[in-house]
């Protein structure tokens, strides 16, 4: 029998706590609910395992925020955010923290803006643009300390939009393949600070300018 949403994503956070220091859980059990509700129509995440992709999704981003420990009124941009990961897991953990969710496509902009308000998060902003194409998007250009990517290209693909988004010694922070090869520069100034293997994924962050 296949288990309700809401009891699969409060297995997702009960396997959470275990391993992080969670400063609300509850509105994590509400968001996972939701992206499991909605995958089938919008395709958020796998269809054909969306439990075991949003359990690993939710560790892999409590673990690359650990890795670049979080802290204080930093202004952060989740590039391709899809269902969420990592900005709405960091947003309901770091209120002090601004967060801005960049995603293309449509119907998944309109989920995240869902999402935004039946959690009542004010210190998260979505934006429905690709930020190749969108000269609305200026605004944003050098006034992010962290850019964050799950699951959406390479380092070195990703530098091309991510970079002009940093401010001076932003960091760039994403997932990787676990073989993959990490290089120690990309784009025109973003230096490698940290490749971590974690317990639940591998992770590369660049600063800019070091």
């Amino acid at each position: 029998m296949e288990s309700r949403p809401e009891d699969s994503a409060q297995d997702i956070v009960n396997k959470a706590v275990k391993s992080f220091s969670l400063r609300r859980s509850e509105p994590l059990v509400r968001y996972i609910e939701q992206v499991l509700e909605w995958n089938q129509t919008l395709g958020l995440v796998s269809r054909k395992e969306p439990v075991a992709a949003c359990e690993r999704l939710t560790l892999e981003s409590l673990e690359l925020a650990q890795l670049l420990t979080l802290s204080g009124p930093v202004r952060v941009a989740d590039v391709g955010s899809g269902a969420g990961f990592p900005g709405i897991i960091w947003a309901a953990q770091h209120e002090d923290a601004e967060f801005v969710l960049i995603e293309r496509r449509t119907r998944r902009a309109a989920f995240l803006e869902r999402v935004v308000r039946s959690l009542t998060l004010n210190n998260v902003s979505v934006v429905a643009h690709d930020l190749r194409d969108a000269p609305d998007l200026q605004e944003l250009h050098a006034s992010f300390d962290v850019v964050a990517t799950m699951a959406v290209g390479s380092p070195a693909a990703m530098s091309v939009d991510v970079e002009p988004l940093l401010r001076a010694a932003g960091r760039y922070a994403t997932t990787v393949p676990t073989a993959a090869d990490v290089p120690a520069h990309v784009g025109r100034a973003l230096v490698l600070e940290t490749r971590s293997a974690g317990k639940f994924g591998c992770y590369a962050i660049y600063r800019l300018g070091i």
